[in-house]
């Protein structure tokens, strides 16, 4: 017994073993995503390139497998018509290839196009590809794309223009309201231009002035509590009146201002300060008179 529980032990050890040598057997090269994905719109027309990334190292070691990996990719048209195509190879990324169109004339608006790699396609371990696989894209329609777009900015000019005048109408009712001023409506104009009947135009008139009187009166009365908070707010004076000047002694203090220095008396000499020759001949000789 304990020789046949060894032999089955054994046996499933070596199983398992071998499990992992088979599956790796098995793997080969497999794509792991593309871009643009099976089934896309939209695709831009100019420089139409397909991206693939591999699992592994696709950059080939000599010429002879660039051109046999090459002839096992295929871009065909909507009618099956083959164009001719570039396989480059991305020095950064190992994994990556990316197939572009030879020949951008031959690239349509509004087509699908499909990319076919067929299996045998080799990477650098010598692993292949086990099976096909394709991706259809359709390129974008310009024509259509640009009448979307030139009615999208016609829409967005017209909402510009319709909220701008509505804001303009608004603000000059904001101002004729601050200044105490309606606006005159003639409801029969108003009638034949909305198609309303007078009576329905003259009650909303009324209305509307209604609500302007308001909102003036609200605006008057929050102003006039405005300046009665500022009025409120306002500092007071502490300064006291007096009904004239008063000496400091009054107030207890003994200060004593310093005289006043006595006037020069004015110099009677011969030659004054200031005087011309003949202001002196004119009062000399007046002295001489009094003499």
């Amino acid at each position: 017994m304990k020789r046949i529980g060894a032999i089955l032990c054994l046996s499933f050890i070596l199983a398992v073993m071998s499990a992992p040598m088979c599956f790796a057997a098995q793997g080969g090269l497999t794509i792991k995503d593309q871009y643009p994905k099976d089934g896309a719109t939209g695709t831009s027309v100019e420089n139409v390139s397909v991206k693939i990334w591999f699992d592994q190292d696709v950059r080939p070691e000599t010429p002879e497998i660039r051109k046999a990996n090459k002839a096992k990719v295929k871009l065909v048209d909507n009618k099956g018509k083959e164009l001719p195509i570039y396989v480059a190879y991305n020095p950064k990324e190992k994994g990556q290839i990316m197939v572009l169109s030879s020949d951008q004339a031959q690239i349509k608006d509004d087509t699908k196009y499909t990319l076919t790699i067929d299996p045998g396609f080799q990477a650098t371990s010598g692993d292949t590809l086990a099976t096909q696989d394709k991706v259809a894209f359709t390129t974008l329609n310009r024509t259509q794309a640009t009448t979307v777009n030139m009615i999208m900015m016609g829409v967005m000019m017209v909402g510009m223009i319709f909220f701008t005048s509505k804001s303009m109408k608004k603000q000059q009712e904001k101002e004729r309201a601050s200044k105490g001023k309606t606006e005159t409506v003639n409801p029969y104009k108003e009638a034949k231009r909305t198609g309303k009947s007078v009576e329905e135009i003259v009650e909303k008139d009324k209305k509307n002035k209604e609500k302007q009187a308001a909102a003036a009166a609200r605006r008057a009365e929050k102003e006039q509590e405005a300046l009665e908070d500022l009025e409120e707010k306002k500092p007071t004076s502490n300064n006291k009146r007096v009904a004239g000047p008063r000496p400091i002694s009054v107030a207890g203090g003994k200060y004593k201002a310093p005289k006043k220095p006595q006037a020069q008396k004015q110099n009677n000499g011969t030659r004054p300060k200031n005087q011309t020759g003949k202001q002196r001949n004119t009062k000399n000789k007046s002295k001489k008179n009094k003499k």
